[in-house]
């Protein structure tokens, strides 16, 4: 009976924190997004778009640090390696997300009092919002999920309506007709292109996500729950693992 030791329970209890954070900041980035457009389809304020973004890529870098402390102290080969190095990438990816939902807060500060949107394009945008939103979201649960797979899956299929709008939307602009204006032509063009974009990083995250399957939990036994919270009581991961060789030479005599 094979019995994982005292590093591999400290290296899985350590990726599974990771995996839960980076999971709630693909979360996060979901209501920023969401906020942004608010603010660019009305009057809502941007203060809190900024803050999130802020607060969001100081988490992003932290975990940045904590993979690159995971690899240096665990020294990861194979299917372990991969698994650091796609969270880097996943973390990146998410990152980029929330500065462009930051971009977009910001093009309704610069027009600011006035409203960026055409009211006659206003639910196209609103549109646009919600499904970047539902593939941040989709992007957290594959990011969560046991089999990420067919999450990423999801997240890569709701890529296809997101570049459907913005090709009308270039169409709509760039029609001789076009009513409002250069200035607010380019702003649309903008816009359009960073939810476009911000859809991109879901799908560039998703892809890394669908090649892994991450490490299964440890075991049911509530005894290790306590050990996997406390990695640094080196101790008592020692005595968990010569109780568990024991028990596996007793079974097999």
């Amino acid at each position: 009976m094979d019995v994982p030791g005292p590093r591999r329970w400290e290296y899985t209890a350590a990726l599974r924190r990771l995996r839960i954070m980076l999971g709630e900041l693909a979360e996060q980035t979901s209501q920023i997004v969401l906020d942004a457009t608010t603010a660019v389809t009305g009057q809502a304020d941007t203060a809190g778009v900024h803050t999130a973004v802020a607060c969001l890529r100081g988490c992003c870098q932290n975990l940045d640090e904590d993979l690159v402390m995971l690899l240096a102290r665990q020294n990861p080969v194979a299917g372990d390696l991969h698994l650091v190095v796609a969270g880097l990438r996943t973390a990146t990816a998410v990152q980029r997300m929330a500065e462009l939902a930051d971009h977009i807060a910001a093009t309704a500060d610069r027009r600011a009092p006035a409203v960026v949107v055409p009211v006659g394009l206003r639910p196209t945008l609103t549109r646009l919002g919600r499904l970047c939103a539902e593939q941040a979201s989709c992007l957290a649960t594959a990011i969560c999920a046991d089999d990420p797979a067919l999450a990423a899956r999801q997240v890569t299929a709701g890529d296809d309506p997101i570049d459907r709008i913005h090709r009308q939307l270039m169409a709509i602009l760039t029609d001789p007709g076009w009513p409002h204006g250069i200035q607010r032509a380019v702003d649309l063009a903008l816009l359009s292109r960073y939810y476009e974009r911000y859809a991109d990083q879901a799908v560039t995250a998703a892809r890394h996500l669908a090649r892994l399957r991450w490490v299964p939990p440890l075991s049911d036994d509530p005894d290790y729950s306590d050990d996997l919270n406390n990695p640094d009581d080196q101790d008592n991961l020692d005595d968990q693992a010569s109780t568990h060789t024991l028990s596996g030479a007793r079974s097999k005599i």
